[in-house]
This record gives C-alpha cells, sequence and structure tokens, in this order.
C-alpha cells in the first residue's frame, strides 16, 4: 500500500511540474509573437565574450528598424560611436569605416554580432523548454543549428538576460536593460 501511495505521489509531481513548464513555454511563444509583429526593437545591453584565451567586454545599443539592424559600440570609450549594420545576406558586420578585432567565436558569432543573434533567436527560434526561476521565467531557444540561446525574463516577461551557447559552452553573455520594442 505504501509503494502504491508513493508511486501515485510521484506521478503527481511529475504531472505538476510538466503544467509548470507548459506555463512558461507559452508564455515565451506568447512574447514570441508579440516580438514578430513588431515594427523596431531597442535596448542597451552589457556584452562579455569568452574566448579560450581572453574575455572582451563590451557595452552596446541595438536598434531594429525598417531600416536594418544596428550595433553601436557605447564602452569601451576608445571605440565607442563605432556602428555595425547588419547585413542578412552576410554573415560579416559592416563598420562605419573602421573594423573592430573581436575574433570569431564557435558558431559564426562575436560580441557584436550576439545581440542581432539574440533578437533573431526571441523573434522566430524554436523554444525548446521554459522554467522558473523564482520570479523569472527563463527560456532556451534554439535560432538554429549549434547555437543555443537561454534568456532570462522578468515578471513582466522583459528579457533581462542572455547567455548564448555554441560549441558546447556558453560563449558570450548579455545583460539586457531598456528592452523597448512597439
Amino acid at each position: 500500500m505504501r509503494h502504491r501511495a508513493a508511486f501515485a505521489l510521484m506521478i503527481s509531481m511529475l504531472l505538476l511540474t510538466a503544467c509548470g513548464g507548459r506555463t512558461e513555454i507559452n508564455a515565451a511563444q506568447e512574447f514570441q509573437k508579440k516580438l514578430a509583429a513588431a515594427q523596431s526593437v531597442s535596448f542597451t545591453s552589457s556584452v562579455r565574450a569568452e574566448y579560450d584565451d581572453r574575455t572582451v567586454e563590451y557595452t552596446l545599443d541595438y536598434s531594429l528598424n525598417s531600416g536594418g539592424e544596428t550595433v553601436e559600440v557605447k564602452k569601451p570609450e576608445l571605440i565607442a560611436g563605432i556602428k555595425a549594420h547588419v547585413d542578412e545576406k552576410t554573415s560579416k558586420l559592416e563598420y562605419d569605416g573602421a573594423y573592430l578585432d573581436t575574433g570569431p567565436l564557435p558558431g559564426d558569432l562575436s560580441p557584436l554580432s550576439a545581440l542581432p543573434e539574440l533578437t533573431k533567436a526571441m523573434k522566430t527560434g524554436h523554444i525548446d523548454t521554459a522554467w522558473r526561476e523564482g520570479d523569472a521565467t527563463a527560456a532556451e531557444i534554439t535560432p538554429r543549428d549549434g547555437i543555443t540561446v537561454t534568456v532570462w525574463f522578468d515578471e513582466n516577461m522583459n528579457p533581462y538576460h542572455a547567455e548564448i551557447q555554441s560549441a558546447g559552452k556558453v560563449q558570450v553573455y548579455c545583460d539586457i536593460i531598456n528592452y523597448k520594442f512597439s
């Protein structure tokens, strides 16, 4: 009798866990629908890229509108103001007359391409799973083969942190502030 009761309790706990995940997946999918319908997106992000031999950090402004995607460097101050215009037809970034050598990360990532990759994941990526972490909702998204993006949303479903994984490890960390879309 005790074994049956323990088994029934385990099954009910598994079912409750599955229901919770569905709620978070639905919330992430709803955010994705709203973002996909948006005409413009903008946010600032502190970006940290982890290379095998070094770590680089930037503060970047990202914007997406009818004119395309733009990433502007805010920090470090030495290169502040450099803008990258992202073109979906090429995998390289174009810089307004200057080239910033950040070196490639696995999966054709760079610190400056991370924000367009993040936006693409949140707009059109496949939501693999989602879960609760305290007051936050987290979602693991696959935008393309070899890349996994995990995004944390606050209680209002505003993204505030993301990690981009390639080659089996997290390559880029993004702290997101002032996320807006319309």
